[in-house]
């Protein structure tokens, strides 16, 4: 019996291996399909590390990089990340 399921959903994911006793996850395609979210993930990972050694200029080209709709939240995470950490980071 093949199971067609959203594999996101975790609800879904465990009734499939009470049922078969084994968990039959599809190939992952993503980075093939959708590079951009492999860029945004890397693009991400980079900009914390940056905010968080406090090299604003390199946060603030980096923050530029993004659409337009993503600045001020990222603005606002990068900001908030830093805080974490007793830091000010002046974006």
């Amino acid at each position: 019996m093949t199971y067609r399921l959203n594999y996101e959903n975790a609800t879904e994911k465990r009734q499939a291996f009470q049922e078969t006793g084994y968990m039959n996850i599809p190939k992952e395609d993503g980075q093939i399909k959708h590079p951009e979210h492999l860029w945004r993930h890397e693009h991400l990972q980079v900009l914390q590390r940056e905010a968080l050694k406090g090299n604003v200029e390199k946060c603030r080209e980096m923050i530029l990089e993004l659409p337009e709709y993503q600045r001020k939240d990222m603005t606002e995470m990068m900001i908030k990340s830093v805080a974490e950490m007793g830091r000010v980071l002046e974006l």
